[in-house]
């Protein structure tokens, strides 16, 4: 009596490769949910002990009070700030075959960038110079053409001091965009660092960065394929360039 064969379960087994290759996604996925677990508890927590304070007599005082009520809104403003980014992140990091590319003025997403940071820069006494020329186009999607340069400004805005100054600038050639700054610089031995999900060059100088700007930038010029460097020297600056393809 002969036996039948196994019925086929219509899967295919894996390789060896391929199963290293899910384990590596796996544990990419556990640890940007711890990186933003961590991220997170801090401000819940500091808000949780603003709300206890006050609720165990620190209301009475209104000094007092109207501090920790300030204080709470700065960390409520960073998780909004911190949400929004991660959602930004998550967008930009799926995979999409058309990311809808035209001409874009770049004097149009400097504008938008300039007008967003405005506030901030007028707080520190930035100074805000666009040397964009007119009809300048990069050809890329407009909305993410748009947080790239806002994230870059906001970025350069937030590591120069008080009395400093931001350009953009357009490049010598189609599809190049500056964004530069006379603030704090990058160690040299850090700028290859400055694209990694929220890492920040100065977390003591820094409270309010989410540390996820530049990394959506990375992820944005990689949906263009483009080109992007860094030049920076501590005390002096940092120079960010990217080079879109196809302008």
């Amino acid at each position: 009596m002969t036996s039948n064969p196994p019925a086929s379960t219509g899967k295919t087994a894996s390789t060896p490769e391929e199963s290293r290759e899910r384990e590596r996604e796996k544990e990419k996925d556990r640890n940007w949910i711890a990186e933003v677990s961590h991220e997170l508890r801090l401000p819940i927590a500091n808000i949780k002990l603003l709300v206890e304070t006050l609720l165990d007599g620190a209301l009475e005082d209104r000094d007092t009070c109207q501090s920790m009520l300030n204080r709470t809104r700065q960390e409520v403003e960073r998780l909004e700030s911190l949400v929004k980014d991660l959602l930004s992140i998550e967008q930009v990091s799926q995979p999409r075959q058309d990311i809808n590319r035209k001409a874009v003025l770049l004097a149009d997403a400097a504008l938008y960038a300039l007008e967003s940071v405005s506030d901030l820069a007028a707080r520190k006494g930035i100074g805000l110079i666009s040397e964009i020329e007119e009809d300048y186009t990069v050809f890329a999607n407009p909305d993410q053409l748009n947080q790239v340069v806002l994230n870059l400004v906001e970025n350069a805005v937030k590591y120069t001091g008080e009395g400093g100054m931001v350009w953009i600038r357009s490049g010598t050639k189609p599809g190049c965009l500056e964004v530069a700054d006379n603030g704090i610089g990058i160690p040299r031995l850090e700028i290859p660092k400055i694209f990694n999900r929220f890492y920040r060059v100065d977390r003591t100088r820094l409270r309010g960065s989410t540390g996820l700007g530049l990394s959506i930038v990375k992820h944005i010029a990689d949906l263009h394929g483009a080109k992007i460097s860094v030049t920076s020297e501590e005390g002096s600056g940092s120079t960010f360039r990217l080079e879109f393809p196809g302008s």
